[in-house]
């Protein structure tokens, strides 16, 4: 199998050495390249105001404390029985995180951007992911994992794929998707998301086909939620499928608002328990 190469953002928290341990566990039979990024003087003024429980990316260090950290973080990773036959390869960037990641993208070839998150303040007064966040997702050109701070990998078994149906996704995307579900043996449910009609138009139609046709030799099942609350569709269904990877395309913009970018609902288990795959057509 080819040799992946994997981009985690690191600002060296219990909260990004746990999504670092979660995609060794997916990681597990295969040989990666891994890129540990640490930004210098990244994103600033939004760290002034943010709680520590937000999000897990870079921090503002300088340079001397970072290869400190990295030496750390060297010795953890040597540690952990989920190593693995992997390579590891830390880096220094002095400039924003978008643009350090977007370097590292073309340069390194990267598969697969991997970041953490904390979901929601504990207090419920915040229920939507950092504008960071958002900006990694939207801005770079690569598929994302988002690992949240609970998400623990047990196996690859159920997949859920929200969609409206609205887009078709392109063949490199479906690949992406296609290879893993493959590598894993898992089941995948592309979940039909509306607030107030389960009807199809022409377009939604031939797009659900084009989906069935591109996946026929690989287990999968159709569904629908119809629901004005996508978030709280989405939590109903993952406890009731037991779902082990949320899925979506990075191009549809309407779900992410709700189910990742948005919610409205709070305490919604899936936001600090189910990891997001993001899937872009752009991956080397």
């Amino acid at each position: 199998m080819a040799m992946k190469n994997i981009l985690i953002l690191t600002d060296f928290s219990e909260n990004s050495w746990n999504s670092i341990t979660y995609v060794l566990a997916l990681s597990q039979n295969r040989s990666c390249n891994f890129y540990l990024l640490n930004g210098v003087n990244s994103y600033e003024n939004e760290f002034e105001d943010q709680s520590s429980n937000q999000l897990l990316l870079v921090k503002n260090k300088n340079e001397k404390d970072s290869k400190k950290e990295f030496a750390k973080l060297k010795d953890k990773i040597n540690n952990c029985p989920l190593k693995g036959n992997h390579n590891f390869f830390p880096i220094i960037a002095d400039t924003n995180i978008i643009d350090a990641a977007r370097a590292q993208i073309i340069e390194k070839k990267i598969n697969l951007v991997v970041i953490g998150t904390n979901g929601m303040l504990s207090n419920g007064r915040q229920n939507n992911i950092s504008p960071i966040a958002e900006d990694i997702i939207t801005k770079l050109k690569s598929s994302i994992l988002v690992v949240p701070f609970e998400a623990r990998f047990k196996g690859m078994k159920e997949i859920v794929f929200p969609t409206d149906y609205t887009n078709f996704s392109e063949g490199k995307l479906l690949q992406n998707l296609s290879k893993l579900i493959s590598y894993y043996q898992s089941s995948t449910r592309f979940v039909y998301m509306a607030k107030n009609s389960g009807e199809l138009d022409k377009e939604q139609h031939w797009n659900k086909e084009a989906l069935h046709d591109y996946f026929l030799d690989i287990p999968h099942s159709f569904h629908s939620e119809i629901n004005e609350n996508f978030e709280l569709s989405i939590e109903n269904f993952i406890q009731k499928n037991n779902t082990d990877l949320i899925v979506m395309a990075a191009k549809n913009l309407n779900l992410f608002e709700q189910i990742l970018f948005r919610p409205k609902i709070k305490d919604i288990k899936y936001y600090f328990k189910t990891p997001f795959l993001v899937l872009h057509q752009f991956n080397y």
